[in-house]
C-alpha cells in the first residue's frame, strides 16, 4: 500500500483562499497569496508543478524597476511553465518533439517560439512576455485550479450528504426508541463504514464539518458516537485532525464553548483520545492557548494534559500542575490538621510582629565602611593611594592635627623636625625615631625618593 500524499496547505479552504488571492486584481493580495506559496515551499519538498508556475509569474508581473530585471523574471517563468509542462507530458520509449507535444496540451505554437527564443536566442522584448505570461496562467487556471476547485466542491458535497444523511437516521432511531419501538443496529452500521471509507481528503473535510456541528445548540455527543468509535478503529488520524481543528477554531461563543468541554470530556472518557505522544499533546494545548487564553482554554488544557499525565514532561509538567490547583475539585482538596493550622497561625502572627518591629524602629546601627588599626597594623600608604596624594580623592579632607589625633601619633616640636627625619634609606623600614613622622613629611620623604631614583 502507498503511503498516502501529504499536501502542503493545512485544509481546502487554505487552497481556496490562495486560488482567488492570486488571481485577484489587487496587487496587495497577489503578494499575501506568494507568501502563502513560499510557506507551502518550506512545508514540503516539491509543490505541484502548476503552484510553482503561477506563483513564479504571478511574481514577475508583480516586478518593477528594471526592465531587463523583468524581462528575465518573465523569460525564466515562461520557460518553466513550458518545459515543465512538456517534460511531464512526455510518454512512450522515445520522447516527442515539443511543438507535438504542445499541440496534445493545448499550447500554441507562438508560446513555444517565445520559449525557444528565450532559451536559444535573444530574449523576447518585454510585450511579447507580458502577453505570454498573462496567457500561461490563464491556461493554469483553466487547466489546474478551477478543475481542483469543482473536485473540491464536490468532494464537500458528497461528505454533506453522508453526514446529513447519519444524523437524518440517528433521528429516526431515536423517535422508534422513544416509541418504544425495536430498532435495527444494522443500519447505522452501515452508514457508519460508508462514511470510513471516504477517501483521505473527504475524510479531512470530515473532521471540518464535524467541528461546524459544535455550533448547534442541538449537538449531543451520543448521536456521534458510533461514528467516532469506528474512526479510532480504523482512521485514528482523523480524530488526531479532528482535535487539532477543534483547538484551532476555538470561538467564543457560549455554546460553542459548552459543547467543546462536553466533547473533549466525553472523548477522553471513552478512551478516544488514545496515546498521546509529546508531540500530539503539546501541539494541540499550544494551538488551544494560542487561540484564546481564557479560562475555558486552561480548563481543556488542563483536562488534555492530564490524560495524558504519564508522558507529560518539561514544561507542560509545570503547566499540568498550575492548572490543576486553580481547577482541582473542592472535594479532592485534603485539608490538614487542626493542629498544624494552629502551628501555622501562631508563626505568621510572630512574623508578622518581627515586621512591625522593624518598620517602627527609628534608629539604626550605621556601621562605617573604615576600620581603626592598630600602630602595628597600619600602613604608611593604603592601598588605592599614591606618593604624590596620601588622600584618596573620595576621603574628607583633614587637618594634620586632627589625622594624628585619630591615629594616635604624637606629633614633635618643630625645631626637631630636622632630627625626627633622620631616615636610614638603605634600610627597608623606617627607624626607632620615624615613629612621630606625620603623613605629610612622609609624602616629602616618598617625593625625594622618588627624585633620587629619577637621577640615577
Amino acid at each position: 500500500m502507498a503511503p498516502p500524499k501529504l499536501d502542503p496547505w493545512s485544509s481546502p479552504s487554505e487552497w481556496h483562499r490562495v486560488y482567488h488571492l492570486l488571481y485577484s486584481p489587487d496587487q496587495t493580495l497577489k503578494r499575501e497569496g506568494l507568501s502563502f506559496i513560499k510557506m507551502w515551499a518550506s512545508r514540503s519538498q516539491r509543490l505541484p508543478l502548476s503552484v510553482e508556475c503561477t506563483g513564479e509569474l504571478v511574481a514577475a508581473s508583480l516586478e518593477s524597476g528594471d526592465t531587463n530585471a523583468q524581462i528575465s523574471s518573465y523569460s525564466l517563468a515562461i520557460i518553466r511553465f513550458v518545459n515543465g509542462h512538456i517534460d511531464r507530458a512526455q510518454g512512450g520509449v522515445f520522447a516527442r518533439s515539443v511543438a507535438s507535444v504542445a499541440v496534445d496540451l493545448g499550447i500554441p505554437d507562438w508560446m513555444i517560439d517565445i520559449r525557444h527564443d528565450a532559451t536559444h536566442k535573444s530574449l523576447p522584448c518585454l510585450g511579447r512576455l507580458r502577453m505570454a505570461a498573462e496567457y500561461a496562467l490563464g491556461w493554469l487556471e483553466e487547466k489546474y485550479w478551477k478543475p481542483q476547485s469543482l473536485c473540491l466542491e464536490n468532494a464537500g458535497l458528497k461528505v454533506q450528504e453522508c453526514l446529513g444523511a447519519y444524523v437524518e437516521l440517528q433521528g429516526r432511531l431515536a423517535d422508534m426508541r422513544r416509541e418504544g419501538k425495536k430498532t435495527n443496529k444494522t443500519e447505522i452500521t452501515l452508514r457508519v463504514e460508508q462514511i470510513s471509507s471516504l477517501s483521505q481528503y473527504e475524510l479531512t473535510l470530515l473532521s471540518e464539518r464535524l467541528v461546524g456541528c459544535l455550533e448547534k445548540t442541538s449537538f449531543s455527543f451520543d448521536i456521534w458516537k458510533p461514528l467516532l468509535v469506528q474512526l479510532n478503529k480504523n482512521k485514528p488520524h482523523v480524530l488526531a485532525h479532528l482535535i487539532y481543528e477543534i483547538c484551532k477554531s476555538y470561538s467564543s461563543k457560549f455554546q460553542y464553548r459548552q459543547n467543546i468541554i462536553t466533547f473533549i470530556s466525553s472523548f477522553i472518557s471513552e478512551n478516544l483520545f488514545g496515546d498521546l505522544c509529546k508531540e500530539q499533546y503539546s501541539l494541540y494545548v499550544d494551538t488551544l492557548l494560542k487561540s484564546q487564553n481564557n479560562d475555558q482554554t486552561r480548563q481543556l488544557s488542563s483536562m488534555i494534559l492530564n490524560h495524558c499525565s504519564e508522558k507529560v514532561v518539561g514544561k507542560y509538567s509545570k503547566l499540568r500542575d498550575l492548572l490543576n490547583i486553580l481547577y482541582l475539585p473542592k472535594s479532592d482538596i485534603i485539608a490538614p490538621p487542626c493542629s498544624d493550622i494552629s502551628n501555622l497561625t501562631d508563626n505568621l502572627r510572630a512574623a508578622i510582629k518581627n515586621l512591625e518591629n522593624i518598620s517602627s524602629s527609628k534608629t539604626t546601627d550605621r556601621i562605617s565602611r573604615f576600620v581603626k588599626c592598630s600602630e602595628e597594623f597600619w600602613e604608611c600608604l593604603p592601598l588605592g593611594s599614591t606618593p604624590d596624594s596620601i588622600f584618596p580623592c573620595l576621603d574628607v579632607e583633614q587637618s594634620e592635627d586632627g589625622v594624628c589625633e585619630e591615629l594616635g601619633v604624637l606629633t614633635p616640636p618643630t625645631e626637631n623636625c630636622d632630627i625626627s627625619m633622620d631616615i636610614d634609606l638603605d634600610q627597608g623600614d623606617l627607624s626607632e625615631s620615624s615613629r612621630g613622622i606625620t603623613k605629610s613629611q612622609l609624602v616629602q620623604i616618598a617625593s625625594s625618593v622618588r627624585i633620587l631614583d629619577d637621577l640615577d
